[in-house]
């Protein structure tokens, strides 16, 4: 069991899938990285990537994000992520997409969807960070003014085209690298 540390929901316990597939980011790491980006999520339209559990979209909300998409394709973690957005009561303020990520990313550009903050933490040493990376630089879900944020191993190097990293921060294993869209004309 993990549990949220901010906002609404704060304290309330999460449900996380059983076995290793699913890595849930610890709360000093998740507490540092909505330390980062805490002026930014109120009324955010936020996106969960590789979700596991949902705990950080989940920690999104609570702490006043105005929508969530989920996405995940393992058959356990789309039950536990089910269960606890009906167990905190923020199924009316989140969609979970049930597939992989590059097909989610695809139907979410054909909605027509946009989001202010994007996050991804993908199974680690898979190159999983450089290539969704790059299809989200290179489609229109992230907003103008929006950021992607990418949990990697702290070992883990990559860039992504007509995106600028401006800042990364590293909590033992575990590396945050934040990126927005590079200004027009910009090389």
């Amino acid at each position: 069991m993990t549990r949220v540390i901010g906002g609404f929901l704060k304290g309330r316990k999460l449900s996380t899938p059983e076995g290793m597939d699913t890595r849930p980011t610890m709360d000093r790491t998740k507490e540092a990285l909505f330390g980062s980006i805490q002026f930014d999520v109120p009324q955010s339209r936020f996106l969960d990537l590789f979700a596991g559990s949902g705990g950080i979209g989940i920690e999104a909300v609570s702490r006043g994000g105005a929508s969530l998409d989920l996405v995940e394709k393992d058959p356990r973690a789309i039950r536990v992520i089910r269960q606890n957005l009906k167990d905190l009561g923020i199924e009316n303020c989140s969609r979970l997409w049930t597939q992989d990520v590059e097909k989610a990313l695809v139907l979410l550009e054909e909605s027509h969807r946009q989001f202010d903050i994007i996050f991804m933490d993908p199974p680690y040493h898979k190159g999983f960070e450089e290539k969704i990376g790059t299809l989200v630089a290179a489609g229109s879900l992230l907003a103008d003014s929006g950021m992607l944020i990418i949990e990697s191993s702290a070992e883990t190097d990559f860039m992504l085209p007509k995106m600028e990293c401006f800042k990364v921060k590293i909590y033992k294993t575990a590396k945050f690298s934040f990126f927005r869209k590079q200004p027009e004309g910009a090389l």
